[in-house]
């Protein structure tokens, strides 16, 4: 799967698992681990900016469903 292909939270973690995974059981090649490197960082701030829009989507419908203080 290319890294256009990754297109959601879901692809783009399973990605970083199963390239754990093949690390872990020394499956890569050191001729592959620098664009593994970089395909997997990829994956990670992409994850990590849909978590980040996530959050604040969340924070910012509670707060607006919040109802109002009483004075």
């Amino acid at each position: 799967m290319s890294d256009d292909q990754r297109s959601t939270y879901e692809q783009n973690l399973s990605f970083i698992k199963a390239n754990v995974e093949r690390l872990q059981r020394g499956e890569v090649s050191i001729d592959e681990l620098e664009t593994l490197t970089a395909q997997m960082n990829q994956a990670f701030k992409f994850c990590e900016d849909r978590l980040a829009k996530t959050r604040l989507a969340v924070a910012e419908t509670m707060k607006q469903s919040a109802p109002a203080a009483e004075c």
